[in-house]
Order: structure tokens, then C-alpha cells, then sequence
């Protein structure tokens, strides 16, 4: 029964990496012979300059939640190594896994970061024993996946978490304008114009968070608007962090 599970999982979302492989392959013709370019584009920085600045941006949210050196963190959706290789800009000393559904943005992250340890994997959980992680964080990464892929996710954050480390991760809410203009409304008129979405984005409640965060065990989730750089620059999406009790 779970081997037929797996299977229809990996032929569904977790089968979706060929559609992503597909992205990255036409981020590669639109930019030629530039490589980490096309790398960078693919994941959402149409600029090698962005690709940096959301790289140290995501450090300092990071920072901010308690990353210190010799910390076990975990990269879900690691891409090509945005935040890996800002983490090895910044100086940080600890243990960095990352984890992805696409072959060719691990292998990128390992040229990149050759001192970091990353996989594919296409399965709802996180490489790692149980309780062996500080700190579990993912951008953009439930911006694309069901409610119930999310909650698999957590829950198994939970699992690979110490007592007292946490999950960091962004979302998009329906209730900010900028996320609901520049996401929901411009997929709108991609359909309305006869155009199919190639890649899914997801919407996420805060409330829904704090179900899941209660259902699971995690301690009162605390969320970040995705506009507010109070602590640390703007994420843009909204970020959310939970911590597994000590």
C-alpha cells in the first residue's frame, strides 16, 4: 500500500521535477552561455545581483530565528545553492544539508558549495534521523505544493528537529496586495487569455499554520509580513517560524 502511495506521489507533485527540469532548460536558452544566470533564473532571481542579495537576505531571517555557528541546518528546496552559498559568503561553520527534487540544481549546489551535503529527494520528508537538526528552513517552497504536502512536510520537520530547533519557511497570502497582484491576479490573466500554468503556486493561511503547528506539537508559530524589515531586509512572501518544545 505505501509503495503504491509513492508512486502516485511521484508520478503527481513529486513527479513535477520534469516540469521544472523543463524551466531550467529554458532558462538556459534564454540566457545562452551564462550558466549561473540561467541557474539563478530559475529559481526566481532575474539578476545575478538579486540571486545575491535574496541569498544574504535569507541569512539574516535566518540569523534573526538563532542561527549560530555549529548549528545542523536543512535546506528544503535548496535549488542551486541560493542560501548555501550565502551562508558560505557570511562565514558560517556548522553542518548545511540541502534537499531538492531537481538532479541538476543539487549537482549546481554541490560545485558551488563543494563543503555542503545535498540530495534529491521527491518524497514528503527530511534526510536526516530523527531529532539531529537545529533548524529546518525552505523559501518558496509551500508557495508550490498542496495543504497536505505542506503538513507532511512539517510533520516530519518535526521529527528531524532537536528539542528546541525550529522550522523557518516563507509563504503567500491571499490578504497581501502585493502577493495577490503580482501572483493570483496575473495567473488570472494568463487563463483568462488561453495561457496554461506550467508551474503551481500556492496560497497558505496564517490560521491554517497555526492549526497545523498545534495538530503536530510545534510551540505558537510567530509570522513575519513579508513587507516588514524591522529585524532583517523583506522577504517579500511572508515567513513564518515554530519551534519543537525543548
Amino acid at each position: 500500500m505505501l509503495d503504491q502511495l509513492l508512486d502516485r506521489m511521484n508520478r503527481g507533485w513529486y513527479g513535477s521535477a520534469a516540469a521544472y527540469q523543463r524551466h531550467l532548460a529554458s532558462r538556459f536558452k534564454l540566457h545562452g552561455k551564462n550558466r549561473e544566470l540561467a541557474f539563478a533564473d530559475a529559481i526566481g532571481s532575474a539578476s545575478l545581483e538579486l540571486f545575491v542579495e535574496q541569498g544574504d537576505g535569507q541569512v539574516a531571517i535566518l540569523k534573526h530565528h538563532g542561527l549560530t555557528d555549529g548549528m545542523a541546518v536543512y535546506d528544503l528546496g535548496c535549488g542551486c545553492g541560493r542560501t548555501a552559498q550565502a551562508l558560505q559568503r557570511s562565514g558560517w561553520k556548522g553542518r548545511y544539508v540541502g534537499a531538492d527534487i531537481v538532479a541538476d540544481f543539487v549537482a549546481e549546489l554541490k560545485r558551488k558549495c563543494p563543503g555542503y551535503e545535498a540530495h534529491v529527494n521527491r518524497r514528503p520528508t527530511i534526510v536526516a534521523d530523527d531529532a539531529s537538526l537545529d533548524m529546518i528552513f525552505h523559501w518558496s517552497v509551500f508557495t508550490h505544493l498542496s495543504p497536505e504536502d505542506c503538513y507532511l512536510y512539517l510533520e516530519d520537520s518535526y521529527r528531524a528537529l532537536k528539542p528546541g530547533g525550529k522550522t523557518v519557511f516563507s509563504f503567500l497570502e491571499m490578504s497581501n496586495d502585493e502577493h495577490f497582484t503580482s501572483v493570483f491576479e496575473s495567473r488570472l490573466k494568463r487563463l483568462r487569455k488561453g495561457i496554461s500554468l506550467h508551474l503551481p503556486d500556492a496560497f497558505l493561511h496564517p490560521d491554517w499554520i497555526r492549526i497545523w503547528a498545534s495538530k503536530i506539537g510545534f510551540d505558537e508559530p510567530s509570522f513575519t509580513h513579508g513587507q516588514d524589515s524591522s529585524n532583517h531586509p523583506p522577504a517579500w512572501q511572508s515567513v513564518a517560524a515554530m519551534r519543537k518544545p525543548a
